[in-house]
């Protein structure tokens, strides 16, 4: 007897260091609006993107993402238009959110910053440029089942550009 209780203790032991090393990776989508901030030369577009995300400790993931986006064309100056569709825009980057733990169950609010390459693409003006930039930004997910979480967050994106100017936008993302 005392045997078997010394191997289930072991066994049971031996799960939970197997449950406690078990890294919590996850995937998922987004879409949402893009808004430019600052800039008459864009109008509102969309986005959409890819994630993963990884629990560093319980409190922080790192996000890294892909995104895909596309500003509308500029509103008509003085009743002239313009004639140029809006900007193309490809981000490469990763994210770290502080808060959210991903597959708990619940209502969980968090804060985000992160940093990425942005290129961004005219084809109508012939602008095309990849700069380094940081992205910042509020969250809430809504855990609705174990390891399912629903996102929608905003994030603030800044884009550095030559001459010494920037593209800045806001975007309003659900996955």
């Amino acid at each position: 007897m005392r045997r078997i209780l010394i191997i289930l203790s072991l066994l049971m032991f031996c799960v939970s260091i197997v449950n406690a090393q078990t890294p919590k990776i996850g995937f998922g989508a987004f879409g949402g609006m893009n808004i430019p901030v600052l800039q008459d030369d864009q109008g509102n577009g969309s986005v959409f993107g890819l994630k993963a995300r990884l629990k560093v400790i319980p409190i922080v993931i790192l996000e890294p993402n892909i995104i895909f986006g596309k500003w509308g064309a500029p509103d008509p100056m003085d009743g002239i238009d313009l004639g140029i569709d809006g900007s193309k825009i490809t981000s490469y980057g990763i994210d770290a959110v502080l808060g959210a733990a991903p597959g708990n169950v619940g209502i969980k609010p968090y804060f985000h910053a992160g940093i990425g390459i942005y290129s961004i693409k005219n084809d109508d003006t012939g602008f095309d440029e990849s700069k380094l930039g940081y992205s910042g930004g509020l969250g809430l997910a809504i855990g609705i089942g174990h390891n399912i979480d629903i996102d929608f967050s905003g994030k603030a994106i800044f884009a550095p550009q030559d001459p010494a100017g920037a593209k800045k936008a806001v975007l309003i993302l659900g996955d």
